[in-house]
């Protein structure tokens, strides 16, 4: 047993308690489920917790387990209040281990991210925001509570933004959001219950927030590749889809970077609109295919009248902007918008204001030097991943947007290399995030880390990797 591993544990304890993360009276989890995340032998945890009942910093209670001492340990609380016991009622739950502790490592300015899924402050155009608003000076801008469904002027440049891309729609159809997350929790709270079936793809982003978890319905996975081999007969019809949604990602998919064709796509349309399912496409990263032949919608093609698209500016252009669109039947728009009123009474005036300058003048123009810059950046990382990890594992050559889904072919503990790169100062996203079954992968993006720290950064991971790996 390393003698300095009982001290680390004693030691996160303490500040736990020092900054509010534990309190007097929280009880602790099991010592199994200790060892667990600290990765250590559960005799570490048991000297650990002996030393720090020893000091009156943690106590036993018979048969309930061990607590946060409520007398001994900062007595000079007085207040009556346990917080904890408001947390763990809520509805809503804290997220996985490592999406805490990525919230909190990418606001380090010394972390290097090999896995943030945003652009970098480099390709953000802000000197082009700058411009917007010097010229809106002469305007008279729109800062009071815009109309539910959002900002008509913003609306109708959606409206022809998604008519360039093969959709046909009106004013009356589209719902400005505050991002698509807000998009997905609209979804969440105007159109399901807790008796539906949530229909996702696996590996898959959605799992990595909790936007769609809190309202309790049964999510039902199914993995990209069963999708694929089962595309004419995706459904089983023995189950019972009333109620049920299907949220996918088909274009650019996030973190697979799976794209489906328009033949496949269609299929999905179909066999939805017969089991009475509707879709929601999130075509956040459509713009960002590489190649000339761009890649359809879903909500384009024949029959896709149950399609809610999901449209956003923060994986394109800026997630500080918080704008995105919902894309729909007019009668769910109305729903939606009115929920959304409930929520925030409507995003941003001065947002929804740039945004709508951005479409009419900059967007298509951007989005074709954005993907220059992304696919120079793809080709520096995959040379390094070539040169430092090939060795290591294996993936699939990006036809667009920011991610890399590199799947090891080394038998390694990826939650030991997540802390020890944290260590060295590099941050890396496991693909345990997006599916507890896939503990072998590893979601890298090209998109936010700086061209010039990535070789020195992948060198750097696969030394971690090569010290210790089983």
């Amino acid at each position: 047993m390393n003698k300095f591993q009982y001290k680390m544990i004693m030691d996160d304890i303490i500040n736990k308690i020092d900054n509010g993360v534990l309190s007097p009276g929280d009880k602790l989890p099991s010592q199994r489920e200790i060892s667990k995340y600290y990765n250590v032998n559960r005799s570490t945890v048991i000297q650990a917790i002996d030393i720090l009942k020893s000091y009156g910093i943690l106590e036993s209670i018979e048969k309930k387990g061990g607590y946060v001492s409520r007398y001994k340990w900062n007595a000079h609380i007085t207040s009556n209040i346990q917080w904890q016991n408001y947390i763990e009622n809520s509805m809503s739950k804290n997220n996985q281990y490592y999406i805490q502790r990525i919230n909190e490592l990418e606001f380090n300015p010394d972390i290097l991210r090999l896995g943030t899924g945003e652009l970098s402050p480099k390709l953000i155009p802000n000197h082009l925001f700058k411009e917007i608003i010097s010229n809106s000076i002469e305007d008279s801008i729109q800062t009071n509570y815009e109309e539910p469904k959002g900002k008509i002027a913003l609306r109708l440049e959606i409206v022809e933004y998604m008519k360039k891309r093969g959709v046909t729609c009106d004013i009356d159809n589209i719902c400005i959001t505050s991002g698509a997350i807000q998009g997905l929790k609209l979804i969440a709270d105007g159109l399901l219950i807790p008796q539906s079936k949530i229909i996702i793809e696996t590996p898959s982003y959605i799992n990595s927030i909790h936007t769609w978890h809190n309202i309790r319905s049964q999510m039902v996975p199914l993995s990209i590749n069963y999708i694929k081999r089962n595309i004419n007969n995706i459904f089983k019809m023995s189950r019972d889809y009333k109620n049920s949604i299907f949220y996918c990602i088909p274009t650019l998919h996030n973190p697979t970077q799976n794209t489906y064709t328009k033949e496949q796509k269609q299929k999905i349309i179909d066999q939805c609109q017969k089991n009475g399912i509707p879709i929601v496409e999130d075509g956040v990263y459509s713009d960002l295919w590489f190649n000339a032949n761009k890649q359809v919608p879903m909500k384009s093609l024949k029959n896709s009248d149950n399609v809610l698209y999901l449209g956003s500016l923060s994986k394109t252009v800026s997630p500080g902007l918080r704008i995105g669109w919902i894309v729909a039947n007019k009668n769910v728009i109305r729903h939606l918008s009115d929920l959304k009123m409930q929520n925030d009474y409507g995003a941003s005036s001065i947002s929804q204001h740039i945004a709508t300058k951005w479409l009419n003048t900059y967007h298509e123009k951007h989005i074709n030097e954005l993907k220059v810059k992304l696919e120079m950046r793809k080709h520096i990382f995959t040379e390094a991943l070539k040169e430092h990890l090939s060795m290591y594992g294996s993936w699939d050559d990006p036809r667009g947007s920011f991610y890399i889904w590199f799947e090891f072919s080394i038998s390694i503990n990826v939650k030991t290399l997540f802390n020890e790169a944290v260590k060295e100062n590099l941050l890396i996203q496991p693909g345990e995030i997006y599916d507890s079954n896939y503990k072998n992968y590893i979601r890298f993006s090209y998109s936010y880390i700086d061209e010039s720290d990535i070789n020195r950064s992948l060198k750097k991971l696969s030394n971690i990797i090569n010290k210790i790996r089983d």
